[in-house]
């Protein structure tokens, strides 16, 4: 390169006043770009060196989110995220005059809640997709991704639905007293038993009946389905001498007779999920439970003697939370999360109340008087935001945003631009 430069700069002066030359006295039009000389076989090993790197970081997340990567999702994503041009926002009006705190949920900021009259989903934007007529005196919603089943609380009527449409109305054996719904659209429903306890029927996508299962010991009051609907955790009480027994049931599809069976003293089962493939969570009066069908075992997980304030699950994290109370007036609870093993992924003893508990990875907020405080996996408080009155449940979407239920509203909040955490701990 520089022998090009000297040739060129020595027709405008002559060699002996300089042997060496500066950028500076060399006019921008006498620059030559300096070549990098890269054969065609090098070229075409970095180009496809990356574009396989970059296959290889997609094969992977694919592989991470293949329960949530179906075309279901996808489309739903498609058409009321990527394509959706409604320009509504949070806070929205509910549709009705009631939605219990258990009977609305949020999937990738996209909301379904089943009031007294309606059944209503929401885009991320606030604006309405679905909005399907309730007739149930007391509606119970269980969701899974993009699949709902809404029944009514001892009655027979129940129907599915999906995040854009209504998909099936049907009617059970029996007045209905727990059902649950696989990511897949399976579902299963616990029945007043016809000479029995109980019943408990399970469907296919197709709605049609794939296993029947008759008890003849415990009325079953809480079903978890597993999450490819191949089969349940089924949990029921019964009276003993004046004290509650719980009976909990691995049920399996395929086969006619329980693969598991359990019996606890002295509690009551008040709900359950499954949190990942094999593993169910159990929320019970005076302890939790994991029922791990895959190695048919089930683990205690002791309260110590506090009351259980309340709880919530985190199926995208495997995990599950309580609050327990250490005073009688429920507040001061401790904030703990559990994994599918049982094992206590972390405890935070805080001062606040919990109205309500939710958590999202890393994250575990509570509501304490209109107010979330939200701690990481530390027990410091990250964030306190006031949500406004009224304000009866809460959903951690992410570590940045929440959402509300309140009396008569849904509402958004940013974690991060509305909190306060320092006069929080005033």
């Amino acid at each position: 390169m520089f022998n090009k430069l000297k040739g060129r700069y020595a027709e405008k002066k002559a060699k002996k006043e300089r042997a060496v030359i500066s950028y500076e006295d060399m006019p921008l039009d006498d620059y030559e770009p300096e070549r990098t000389d890269l054969s065609p076989k090098i070229v075409k090993r970095i180009v496809f060196g990356v574009l396989g790197a970059l296959l290889l970081a997609l094969i992977v997340f694919v592989f991470a989110n293949r329960e949530k990567l179906t075309w279901d999702n996808i489309s739903v994503w498609w058409s009321y995220e990527m394509m959706g041009t409604a320009s509504k926002d949070f806070p929205v009006n509910i549709v009705g005059s009631e939605v219990t705190a258990g009977n609305i949920t949020v999937n990738k900021s996209r909301i379904a809640y089943a009031s007294d009259t309606s059944f209503v989903t929401l885009n991320s934007k606030g604006a309405e997709v679905n909005n399907a007529q309730l007739r149930y005196t007391k509606p119970v919603m269980k969701a899974a991704d993009n699949h709902f089943l809404i029944f009514g609380l001892g009655e027979k009527n129940f129907q599915l639905e999906s995040f854009d449409k209504s998909v099936y109305s049907g009617t059970a054996e029996g007045n209905i007293y727990a059902g649950d719904i696989a990511p897949n659209g399976r579902y299963c429903l616990a029945v007043e038993g016809n000479g029995f306890y109980s019943e408990l029927y399970a469907f296919d996508s197709d709605n049609n009946r794939v296993y029947k299962y008759a008890f003849s010991e415990y009325y079953i009051n809480s079903v978890a389905i597993n999450l490819n609907g191949t089969g349940c955790i089924a949990c029921g009480m019964s009276n003993n001498n004046g004290e509650i027994k719980t009976g909990i049931y691995m049920l399996d599809f395929s086969r006619e007779e329980p693969v598991g069976k359990y019996e606890i003293a002295g509690d009551y089962i008040i709900d359950s999920r499954f949190i990942s493939a094999g593993r169910a969570a159990l929320v019970g009066s005076n302890a939790s439970y994991v029922a791990m069908t895959d190695e048919d075992m089930v683990v205690k997980i002791e309260y110590g003697g506090k009351p259980l304030r309340n709880y919530c699950f985190s199926t995208e994290c495997g995990t599950f939370s309580v609050a327990l109370s250490k005073s009688g007036d429920g507040r001061r609870c401790d904030l703990i999360t559990y994994n599918d093993n049982g094992n206590q992924v972390f405890g935070i003893d805080s001062e606040m109340g919990s109205e309500s508990l939710s958590s999202c990875k890393e994250r575990i907020a509570t509501l304490d008087n209109n107010t979330i405080y939200v701690y990481d996996i530390t027990g410091a408080l990250v964030s306190a935001c006031d949500v406004g009155t009224g304000s009866r449940r809460i959903l951690l979407d992410s570590a940045e945003q929440v959402f509300v239920l309140s009396v008569n509203q849904i509402r958004k909040y940013d974690l991060i631009s509305q909190s306060s955490p320092d006069s929080a701990r005033e």
